[in-house]
């Protein structure tokens, strides 16, 4: 039972949302405590616990899968900080029902896929959260965040579409529907086998694989950033997840997927930094920074994936990776709202040196949590086929190191930001000492990771990346930015050509002729206009629209029924 409520608590906070009455009333409130049953199931629960849901989705497990707890650990404790920095903020317009049921169905999709232990449930939480956090992205209205919104939602569509597939394929070719049936019946397979390619581009969005990523540069700067936080630091991480689950980690050796996962991380990692560096917006800035480190991800998978042996180093290398860069991410999406500078210049110096942690931890400066994933995952690639390119991981440490610098320039001189309350950069700090304590956090729960700084040697390997990269931005920082402006250019524009595509196929529908003769000719441009403009259509929009106002009711009693049904399957009724 205690599973069913760590994941679909945030549904009954939903429902007291949508209690009727002005504003989201005390659901906004209770935000918090939707993902505090999940953060505790992850600090204390049984590496082998979990539950089954009986008829519900034809019989699916919830639980720790066989990566642990990491995944679970890291989501629930990014959903409860941006919970609170939402709950607790002055923002007006994050208190409205829409976007408070929307983000609590957004976090209990995180963390139902997270707990999945098989396809179906794992499709369905993924998809819940996915089309979900679409109204997270548009909620401004503005037109940024609409084309954003339209760029996420066709990409989330034909990615869907790619894991549906890949996943009924998985489930068709194995002995059952769970991950501990599907990962030994894919390690039998044939490598060229379409199931791979489907499971490799699906997942490849979500998690923001270059080539497949231009929608995250567009979705994250838009979104409130409580959300945007979430969508960096844990959402973007479920296709990094999927990818675990689906692909055969430590049973088999892929010689062509895993390359494939190396090379085109190490991409990503270099092309997040050059694009980034273009940018003014720090959020847009942070939102290259997550393809970087993504990219970083991939590379450590694809070693535990080109040889299987190598799994044992890789693992803990990429579960490191991810918790350093989620709560990194974390704190420097919502630090870019708690800091900021006046039009006099005057600055808070308290503020901007608290920043600078999660900054120099996601660059791996010594003394860092940063420092000790860098460190795993040099050995993990000095072990493997990466053994003679070990300058590319030195490169990206400076890479990022620039970045960061770049990042933290721009908060510094950009308007002041009057939206932050004092209750938010409480709970801002408190993030900042969790990161400033990740070293100690690491070696007690990750034996493998050791204390960087105690060996000297491992000290000058993290300090130097770090020092060239903020010396190299410091002194050339005007042709650094022009040279990676360039450089990028290069790369076609691929959010534009989508938008090219869309509105030349809306053109050609909305122009086709209904009947071919020249005095009976109809075009949908034309009636669809003087059907909107007819004064019929206006009273009959217009009292459907008080009707739907009161939506809440509605939205009540569809929670309800929810609940109600998931009940019944449970019980076996």
């Amino acid at each position: 039972m205690i599973w069913i409520t760590a994941v679909f608590f945030p549904l009954l906070i939903a429902a007291v949302c949508l209690v009727p009455g002005p504003g989201p009333g005390a659901g906004f409130r209770l935000m918090p405590l939707a993902p505090l049953p999940a953060l505790f199931l992850a600090v204390t629960g049984d590496a082998s616990s979990g539950t089954g849901l009986g008829n519900f989705l034809l019989q699916s497990e919830l639980g720790f899968g066989p990566f642990g707890n990491t995944f679970l650990l890291i989501t629930s404790l990014t959903w409860l900080v941006s919970a609170l920095f939402t709950s607790l903020g002055p923002q007006s317009t994050l208190k409205s029902k829409s976007f408070c049921v929307m983000f609590l169905l957004t976090m209990c999709g995180n963390l139902g896929l997270v707990a999945a232990r098989d396809a179906i449930s794992f499709y369905t939480f993924f998809a819940l959260m996915t089309f979900c956090a679409f109204s997270l992205v548009v909620h401004s209205g503005k037109d940024p965040a609409l084309r954003a919104g339209r760029i996420y939602l066709i990409m989330a569509v034909l990615g869907e579409g790619l894991l549906i597939a890949g996943s009924i394929t998985a489930v068709y070719l194995s002995p059952g529907h769970y991950f501990s049936d599907i990962a030994p019946a894919m390690a039998g397979l044939s490598e060229t086998h379409p199931v791979f390619l489907m499971l490799f581009a699906g997942f490849g969005i979500k998690a923001g694989l270059i080539f497949l990523h231009f929608w995250l540069p567009l979705a994250h700067p838009v979104a409130p950033t409580p959300a945007s936080a979430v969508l960096s630091a844990s959402m973007i991480k479920a296709g990094l997840l999927g990818w675990m689950n689906f692909f055969p980690v430590g049973l088999a050796s892929l010689n062509s997927w895993g390359p494939a996962f190396a090379i085109l991380g190490l991409g990503g990692a270099f092309f997040g930094v050059m694009a980034g560096l273009r940018e003014k917006d720090p959020k847009i800035i942070l939102a290259y920074s997550s393809i970087s480190q993504m990219g970083l991800m991939t590379f450590c998978l694809g070693i535990g994936v080109i040889d299987r042996e190598l799994w044992i180093m890789a693992g803990p290398a990429l579960y490191i990776l991810v918790f350093n860069h989620a709560l990194s991410k974390s704190a420097l999406f919502l630090g870019a709202t708690v800091v900021g500078t006046g039009a006099s210049g005057s600055k808070n110096y308290l503020l901007i040196i608290l920043l600078a942690v999660p900054a120099l931890t996601l660059a791996g400066a010594p003394f860092t949590g940063g420092a000790q994933a860098k460190f795993l995952l040099k050995e993990t690639a000095l072990a493997g086929f990466f053994s003679e390119f070990l300058f590319i991981l030195f490169l990206s440490s400076l890479f990022t190191a620039l970045l960061m610098a770049h990042f933290m320039r721009q908060v510094i001189i950009m308007k002041k930001n009057n939206q932050s309350a004092s209750i938010q950069k409480i709970i801002w700090s408190c993030l900042i000492i969790i990161i400033f304590c990740l070293p100690w956090i690491f070696h007690v729960i990750y034996q493998e990771s050791r204390i960087v700084w105690m060996d000297s040697g491992l000290f000058l390997s993290s300090l130097w990346p770090v020092l060239s990269g903020f010396a190299v931005y410091l002194l050339l920082r005007t042709r650094v930015i022009t040279a990676a402006g360039k450089t990028v250019n290069f790369l076609p524009d691929l959010a534009g050509i989508i938008d090219r595509i869309w509105y030349h196929f809306n053109d050609r529908i909305r122009q086709y002729g209904v009947l071919e003769s020249n005095w009976g000719r109809m075009n949908f441009a034309w009636l669809t206009d003087q059907l909107v403009e007819s004064k019929s259509a206006r009273q009959i929009s217009g009292d459907l629209e008080l009707r739907i106002s009161a939506w809440s009711i509605f939205g009540l009693f569809f929670m309800l029924l929810i609940i109600i049904f998931t009940l019944l399957a449970l019980t076996g009724v």
